[in-house]
């Protein structure tokens, strides 16, 4: 077992920046928690670290594959444990830092994913079923027999509630087998949580900003040399947005809103996942800079670089 700090939250709480700030004074090294942030060429839409801030701190698990290819949580969790013992090795210390839980506890639980089993045929059935009968069907599907797994996942995101019951018809409920799997780091898990009128004030503002920075020339970019995104390159909110508005079917302004709309209800959904666990300690961001990196060096003394 390996120490681990990790700063967890919703998107635009301010991870990042206050991971490049502290990551320096405890001799660590950035290892990214970040579904969407594996994909290249997705920069601006994603809120990617800059290359200046890769140049100030290392970062890990970055531009991993191209946005045609799908990726997911098992991959991560295998690419992630490779890096983490390489920085194991070269006695550099961990700040994991993300706002995808199932990534961040893929990380810090060592969750058994490498074993769970795939049917491809079972998993088309259950697309198909989603298509014809809705995803709030499918997620009920779940809930009754999962109802766990099912309180984890939003009825929308039909990628990961079709998973879960693939695997909870081919061998049971996917949360008893999490459980199984003892923690494999101590952790000092971190999170910031803004007031959600602060949230959604940064939220929205961090949409303009993307527009300002050329997210739509990035879509651009991106549609023309792969011609369309993988189904799990699709979940960075905005994309499809964009895209709408490339092909003439969604304004500028009415893409802005809905990726703004679509943000604000992810962060939600990812303060639902890590209220869950009683082994973060809350901070508000907003309520002094100083405070908040004082709370994290607290948390992380006991640590011996």
């Amino acid at each position: 077992m390996s120490d681990l700090v990790v700063i967890v939250g919703p998107t635009a709480s301010g991870k990042s920046a206050l991971a490049l700030e502290v990551a320096p004074e405890l001799g660590a090294e950035i290892v990214t928690a970040d579904s969407r942030q594996v994909y290249r060429g997705m920069d601006v839409g994603t809120a990617k670290p800059t290359r200046a801030d890769r140049e100030s701190v290392p970062h890990h698990l970055l531009d991993l594959v191209e946005p045609d290819q799908t990726y997911d949580v098992s991959r991560y969790q295998r690419d992630a444990d490779a890096v983490l013992a390489q920085l194991e090795d070269r006695g550099r210390l961990a700040v994991v830092v993300g706002g995808t839980g199932l990534y961040v506890r893929a990380v810090v639980d060592g969750l058994g994913l490498s074993d769970l089993p795939h049917d491809p045929a079972l998993r088309s059935a259950l697309e198909d079923e989603a298509q014809r009968s809705g995803a709030d069907q499918l997620h009920a599907r779940l809930a009754a027999r999962d109802p766990e797994a099912a309180r984890r996942v939003h009825p929308r995101n039909v990628r990961r509630v079709v998973r879960y019951l693939e695997v909870s018809e081919l061998v049971g409920p996917i949360t008893a087998r999490w459980s199984r799997h003892p923690a494999r780091h101590v952790a000092r898990l971190f999170g910031l949580r803004p007031s959600l009128d602060e949230l959604d004030r940064r939220i929205d503002a961090r949409v303009r900003e993307m527009v300002d920075q050329g997210v739509v020339d990035e879509t651009r970019g991106l549609l023309a040399r792969y011609g369309g995104l993988s189904r799990t390159a699709l979940t960075a909110h905005g994309y499809p947005h964009w895209a709408a508005h490339l092909e003439g079917t969604l304004s500028l302004d009415e893409a802005i809103r809905r990726t703004q709309r679509d943000t604000r209800a992810y962060a939600r959904r990812q303060l639902t996942w890590f209220r869950r666990d009683a082994r973060v300690q809350w901070h508000d961001p907003t309520a002094g800079a100083m405070a908040v990196r004082d709370a994290l060096r607290a948390t992380s003394r006991s640590i011996d670089p």
